[in-house]
C-alpha cells in the first residue's frame, strides 16, 4: 500500500456507541482512531452542538429542529438509549465540550452542516486554536466561501459526489486545502489527479469489510469509518 491513510471515527464509533455523543469519541480514541469527524449545528442561542441532524428525533428522544432549540432545551435530550439502553442519558455535546475530551493533536474533521452566516462568526473562535489539528468542510458553497474569507490560511474540505460535480474546479474556487467524496465516482486515478494538484483527499465513509477494502484501494490521505476497528485491522499498522 502506497499510501497509509488516516483512520478517521466518523461521529466517533457509530457502530458500537451513539454517534457523535463523547462516549463514542471516547471509544474511537481509545480503539486507535486517529482522527475524528463530527457535525455542527447551531442552537437557537448560538450554541455550537455535535449533531448530524438538523432534527433531533433520529438520535435523542426529543423532536424538532436544533436551530430552534436553546442550549437548556438540547441538554435536556438523551442521545444515547435510541442506540441501546445502557447508553441512556448521554447528552448532546457541544463542540466545546467535545475538544475538552481530544487531545490538541488528534485532528478533527468538523462538518458544518448548518451553512448559515452567522456560523462563521460562532465557529472561528472554537477551532482557531487548534488550526494546525483541524480541517473544517461542508457540502455548503457559501459557507465554505464566506469562512475562507475570514479566515485564508484555515484548511477546509469540500464534501461533495464527484459524478455529480466538478469537485477540484469547485475546490479551487472556495480555496480548499482538500477534496472529500463519497465513492460515487471515484477511482484510483481520480485520486491521483487530485493529489497532483495538491489536494488532501478524504473519502468517506466505510461501513463493512468489502468497502473498506475498495476505499484502501483508492489511496486517499484520510478515510471516515463506521467501523473503524474494521478498517484499522485491514489497513494494518
Amino acid at each position: 500500500m502506497a499510501v497509509r491513510p488516516i483512520v478517521i471515527g466518523h461521529r466517533g464509533w457509530p457502530q458500537r456507541y451513539p454517534e457523535n455523543t463523547l462516549v463514542s469519541f471516547e471509544a474511537a480514541l481509545e480503539l486507535g482512531c486517529e482522527a475524528l469527524e463530527c457535525d455542527l449545528h447551531l442552537s437557537r442561542d448560538g450554541h455550537v452542538m455535535v449533531m448530524h441532524d438538523a432534527d433531533v428525533s433520529r438520535t435523542t428522544d426529543g423532536e424538532g429542529r436544533i436551530q430552534d432549540k436553546t442550549l437548556a432545551e438540547m441538554k435536556q435530550l438523551d442521545a444515547g438509549s435510541w442506540l441501546d439502553a445502557k447508553f441512556a442519558g448521554e447528552r448532546v455535546p457541544t463542540y466545546e465540550e467535545m475538544l475538552a475530551v481530544v487531545p490538541a493533536d488528534v485532528p478533527i474533521y468538523a462538518e458544518v452542516k448548518d451553512g448559515r452566516p452567522e456560523m462563521v462568526d460562532k465557529l472561528l473562535p472554537l477551532v482557531a486554536p487548534r488550526a494546525a489539528t483541524t480541517i473544517v468542510h461542508s457540502f455548503h458553497s457559501d459557507f465554505l466561501e464566506a469562512f475562507h474569507r475570514a479566515a485564508p490560511s484555515f484548511r477546509t474540505g469540500l464534501l461533495g459526489n464527484a459524478s455529480k460535480l466538478d469537485m477540484a474546479a469547485e475546490a479551487r474556487r472556495l480555496g480548499c486545502t482538500g477534496i472529500h467524496p463519497c465513492i460515487e465516482g471515484v477511482t484510483r486515478e481520480v485520486v491521483a489527479g487530485w493529489q497532483a494538484e495538491g489536494f488532501e483527499i478524504m473519502m468517506w465513509t466505510v461501513g463493512d469489510e468489502a468497502s473498506c477494502r475498495q476505499f484502501l484501494a483508492l489511496e486517499a490521505e484520510s478515510i471516515a469509518a463506521d467501523c473503524p476497528d474494521l478498517l484499522l485491522r485491514l489497513r494494518g499498522a
